[in-house]
């Protein structure tokens, strides 16, 4: 390697609590991504747009058909690419985008029910349309086992993140979600006017139908049509108690 090469600065920054932050922000907010795959019979990158949410831990999940040609192709090969994020107006480069990494698989419901029913909660929670075809006989969940990731948050600001950066606690997530859905149906029901106030004053949103999608320890996602927000608590939640303490001081918290 010759000494100009040596010199040369990595375009890749070091990693921050600040760059963490916003690639878990940018992976909680998206509802659609490009997957990329391999096509089976030639080997070469296949990408197409497809919905998605995040398990409580923070990994991708897709609802999809076995009659797609990227669930084909990832049967055959698990490796998969994930890029999102929303390009917004103007020069969509300048908009931060990740670009996840890992193996996808299906959940399979005979071999693990509990958690294919969580994850399969979660996602039409996040997209309710999709409940339209949920009981398809073809369509199945799938996960993703984030293994890396790489966000681009701007000109000059490129990030390599790994597993361990991306994903929440473990064991926390672990104890929320056993009590997730009481908590989101109980917020959606009876408590419309937090949500507002959550979304409206506090994320800065549009007024709309605002319902909580899903929790985890660290926040709540919110959606109202096809706009996203993401709220987060001050400290990490791992229990029911916890998270109710947290929505009720945010629900007394002016913007």
């Amino acid at each position: 390697m010759t000494e100009e090469n040596q010199n040369k600065k990595s375009p890749i920054l070091e990693t921050s609590s600040d760059a963490i932050d916003q690639a878990r922000k940018l992976m909680r907010l998206a509802r659609h991504g490009a997957v990329s795959v391999l096509e089976p019979e030639t080997g070469y990158p296949f990408v197409s747009r497809t919905n998605c949410v995040l398990t409580m831990q923070g990994e991708p999940v897709f609802l999809m058909s076995d009659l797609s040609a990227h669930t084909k192709a990832i049967k055959k090969d698990a490796r998969t690419a994930l890029l999102l994020g929303e390009p917004g107006k103007g020069d969509p480069l300048a908009h931060p985008r990740i670009t996840i990494i890992g193996k996808t698989k299906r959940i399979d419901k005979e071999e693990n029910s509990e958690l294919e029913t969580h994850l399969r909660t979660r996602y039409i929670n996040r997209h309710p349309k999709a409940e339209l075809y949920n009981a398809l006989p073809d369509f199945f969940i799938y996960k993703m086992t984030v293994e890396r990731a790489s966000m681009n948050a701007g000109f000059g600001k490129a990030y390599e993140l790994t597993r361990e950066e991306l994903l929440l606690d473990e064991t926390a997530a672990n104890e929320l979600s056993t009590v997730e859905n009481r908590i989101v149906g109980h917020m959606n029901e009876d408590h419309a006017d937090a949500i507002e106030h959550y979304a409206v004053n506090l994320c800065g949103k549009e007024l709309g139908k605002w319902t909580i999608s899903a929790c985890d320890p660290e926040g709540i996602d919110m959606i109202a049509g096809d706009q996203t927000a993401r709220l987060l608590f001050d400290t990490l939640c791992a229990s029911a108690t916890e998270v109710r303490h947290e929505l009720v001081r945010l629900a007394q918290t002016k913007d």
